[in-house]
């Protein structure tokens, strides 16, 4: 099973390139809040035009906006494809998405991850774009209009907001990659966008609750408290995790992932998958490798998943055909301290287990937790 395949509970949309499209379930629950909340609003503007007609026009706009952030997440893979660096998965989540690539290669430079990184709020401003260009140039029915009108808008809102420079957004991740192309402190980098990532939340939370409450009196309505609370907990639990902020801080300044190492081996595509076997024996992990170039790991859980773990009937399999694709997010030179803490919380939602690489070779592979 690869690990860019899908993992339980996933849906799965298609393949571009060779990388899955996955959606998590709890986005539909999400899809019919918005549809819920931007019902009134069409039925109140279309009143005339009978109830088939407002929830097309519902359903295409929450569908339009799926298809938005799809297209936001591909211009990401894209971007990453022409500068050298291919995604293996797309997650899409309806009020976001994540794109995962492989193993960047040895000409990789920050100033490629902030090109990566601004390609997505870049392509939601050209939808924008194109939107209102529609409106303006065409003769279009009121129900279609009406819902080009609002996706138009909201890839506006996407592409502004997604720009912001806090993690874990596209600009907190430009910010980063640019404060490390200029000054090579890839930590400054990192500790900057997360800071403006406390900023943003801050900045959410007096726009959509404090300010309105206390200006104008009003109260936020539910249906914006859930849109807030899911946005703020992402964007904050990520900055301040990067920031050691918390009670966790202190551990995360005594870890070292070293400690925590299983042992790991390294072997050539073509390996019988019965060599692979014996070394699994214990408690490790098995990279496979093609001449210098890294094709995916093997483990004990993996081995069992393909019906491989028994040796009878699979004597002419080898390490290259049943590997599994390590995600980029899997792979750290990080191995002390809260930089080494988030890489285990980065590489446990995509991989069983994180490679610790230092001085160019990789020296062990830590248990993540994840299944």
């Amino acid at each position: 099973m690869s690990p860019a395949a899908p993992r339980a509970g996933e849906w799965v949309l298609g393949r571009i390139g060779g990388a899955p499209v996955v959606v998590a379930p709890t986005s539909l629950l999400l899809g019919l809040l918005i549809a819920a909340s931007w019902y009134p609003l069409v039925s109140s503007a279309l009143s005339g035009l009978g109830l088939t007609t407002v929830l097309g026009v519902v359903v295409a706009t929450v569908a339009g906006v799926g298809v938005s952030i799809l297209l936001h997440e591909l211009a990401h893979g894209l971007t990453g494809t022409l500068l050298g660096r291919r995604p293996n998965r797309y997650e899409l989540y309806l009020w976001g998405g994540l794109t995962t690539f492989g193993r960047a290669p040895a000409t990789w430079t920050p100033w490629k991850d902030a090109a990566v990184s601004l390609s997505g709020p870049a392509t939601n401003l050209a939808l924008w774009a194109a939107g209102r260009a529609l409106i303006e140039s065409s003769s279009i029915p009121l129900p279609a209009a009406f819902a080009i009108w609002a996706l138009s808008w909201v890839n506006l809102a996407l592409a502004i907001f997604n720009a912001l420079p806090g993690l874990p957004l596209d600009g907190g991740h430009a910010l980063s990659a640019a404060i490390a192309q200029l000054t090579g402190n890839h930590r400054l980098g990192l500790t900057t966008a997360a800071w403006g990532g406390l900023a943003v939340v801050a900045g959410i939370l007096w726009w959509w609750v404090i300010g309105p409450l206390i200006l104008d009196g009003r109260q936020p309505n539910t249906f914006n408290l859930i849109i807030v609370a899911m946005i703020s907990w992402s964007i904050g639990s990520t900055s301040w995790r990067i920031l050691g902020l918390g009670g966790g801080s202190r551990a995360a300044q005594r870890l070292d992932l070293r400690q925590l190492a299983r042992p790991l081996a390294i072997l050539p595509a073509e390996t019988p998958i019965s060599q692979v076997r014996d070394l699994l024996a214990g408690d490790g992990l098995v990279l496979v490798t093609d001449a210098d170039q890294l094709l995916g790991s093997i483990d004990r859980t993996g081995l069992r998943e393909a019906g491989l773990a028994e040796a009878p009937g699979h004597a002419g399999a080898t390490a290259g055909q049943v590997c599994t694709v390590l995600p980029a997010a899997a792979i750290t030179t990080e191995l002390t301290g809260p930089a080494a803490a988030e890489a285990m919380s980065r590489a446990r939602s995509v991989s069983r287990w994180l490679i610790l690489v230092e001085d160019g070779r990789a020296t062990g592979a830590v248990p993540t937790g994840a299944r």
